[in-house]
């Protein structure tokens, strides 16, 4: 059957728009509000900094590793079950995080709630596809696209507000009352789905190798700044993650019904798109990680003004995602997507040439030129891949996007890390122990720009990218 054959298109498309919307900005909404709150978190408990950390990365590792396993049970059991499924497992989670009584039980609740997490953002890219009209698919993707980017950008302010006026327990108890609305709602509006289209043997060997190596990749992209690209734990992690990940593909080159279908990598245009989902969160997130140490330690600004300044992008990623989106199913997605990668690169050549004398206004502009160009980009590429589903395809392709997405943006602090360390070594600078407020301001004025500079190249790609697609426009 083909892409364009969609059945059980829901009557109440606003309803079904707004219950993925939630989905989609309480996962993201999960992975940052916890970040500001770690301090609190460490002192409550009386553990390590390190040990704590892992309140984040667990969810993290497991959003990011289970969400093509979920894209296929859903395309095998139908969406409305794992939409339910996946609600509720986060809402009990996000429960059970809030009345944890030690860090390792905090620890292991918020591997729960990553897994409900990881089964909303699995299949919202497909539930689209599947309930809503081809004619606002595009729409709807941009609409998806800004309440994941409000969802990230929201999680630090009200993660801070939550645990100064309250304490650290609620940014976890305030997912319940979300959750039952969202279970309630979806109970009454959803079509049902029995997924019978994609009925068949569940590719378990293929879900194990595919965990395993996703686990291990993340982990030392995550962890390799920290602990030491040679130290043991990494090596032993990039090992694995090699093995597991040629095991996975000989694996799905066999299977009778693969976790994923490789040879949808077969199509030129399938490829770069994935690329691309890639690469335009390699650069958002390297930037986003990187322009608060500019603004605070180069150009001064409080912690708090510094938060609001970066809020720019996120604004315009929420006015452009949904006209991206609709213009995509008008005139295809490569023209959005090639008007997205230029600007891109206008605004980090204007970063890459940021110092201590340039103007706030200058530094606005830049950002909000980026946010226009994430927000063109990421719809676009998103519509472009999901139109090139298959009925039965959808979930699994919808949670592969997700899943690249995370793993660029994991990549983008990693490699923004280690551009400016080199930086830093090659002007003599050891980075053991590194305070980056004692650091000689030429040495960290250097180590800015090339950072900038790779996002300078890393556009590039993308425009060679999106100009070598073909313009597939969204089904009518």
């Amino acid at each position: 059957m083909s892409a364009t054959d969609r059945p059980l298109k829901s009557s109440h498309p606003g309803l079904v728009l707004l219950l993925i919307s939630m989905a989609a900005f309480m996962c993201a909404l999960d992975t940052t509000i916890v970040n500001i709150s770690l301090p609190s978190i460490s002192k409550y408990f009386g553990s390590d900094i390190a040990t704590v950390s892992w309140v984040s990365i667990s969810y993290l590792l497991v959003l990011s590793s289970t969400l093509i396993t979920f894209g296929r049970v859903a395309d095998i059991r139908g969406y409305k079950k794992i939409y339910l499924a996946g609600f509720a497992i986060f809402t009990i989670g996000s429960l059970a995080c809030g009345l944890s009584s030690s860090v390792l039980m905090l620890i292991g609740f918020r591997v729960l709630e990553g897994a409900g997490a990881a089964m909303l953002q699995a299949i919202g890219g497909a539930m689209v596809v599947r309930y809503l009209s081809d004619k606002m698919r595009g729409t709807a993707f941009g609409i998806l696209t800004t309440s994941a980017a409000v969802g990230l950008a929201a999680g630090t302010p009200l993660g801070g507000f939550l645990s100064q006026f309250y304490s650290w327990h609620w940014i976890f108890f305030v997912n319940i009352p979300v959750g039952i609305f969202a279970i309630v709602l979806a109970l009454t509006i959803l079509p049902r789905d029995s997924g019978e289209v994609a009925a068949g043997r569940f590719d378990l060997a293929g879900a194990g190798t595919l965990l395993v190596a996703l686990v291990s990749l993340i982990f030392f992209l995550n962890m390799g700044n920290n602990l030491g690209w040679l130290s043991w734990g990494i090596l032993a992690s990039i090992i694995v993650s090699a093995a597991a990940w040629t095991g996975f593909i000989l694996n799905e080159r066999r299977a009778q019904r693969p976790l994923i279908n490789l040879g949808l990598f077969h199509s030129r245009n399938f490829a770069m798109a994935v690329v691309v989902a890639m690469l335009v969160l390699l650069m958002g997130q390297g930037s986003w990680y990187a322009f608060p140490f500019y603004l605070e330690l180069e150009k001064g600004f409080a912690a708090n003004i510094a938060g609001l300044i970066l809020l720019a992008p996120t604004l315009l990623m929420m006015i452009c995602g949904p006209i991206a989106g609709f213009l995509s199913d008008r005139i295809g997605p490569r023209f959005i997507s090639i008007l997205g990668s230029l600007a891109l690169i206008t605004a980090f050549l204007i970063f890459s040439i940021m110092g201590a004398k340039t103007t706030l206004t200058v530094i606005i502009i830049a950002l909000a030129i980026e946010g226009i160009g994430i927000g063109l980009v990421m719809p676009a590429n998103f519509n472009l891949i999901m139109g090139m589903s298959t009925r039965g395809d959808e979930a699994v392709i919808s949670s592969l996007v997700n899943t690249v997405r995370n793993v660029g943006a994991v990549m983008g602090i990693a490699v923004i890390t280690l551009i400016f360390l080199s930086v830093l070594a090659a002007a003599g600078i050891s980075a053991a122990n590194i305070d980056p407020h004692n650091l000689p301001m030429k040495a960290f004025t250097y180590g800015f720009h090339a950072v900038f500079l790779f996002g300078v190249v890393t556009g590039g790609a993308i425009l060679l990218l999106s100009l070598a697609m073909k313009n597939v426009k969204a089904p009518k």
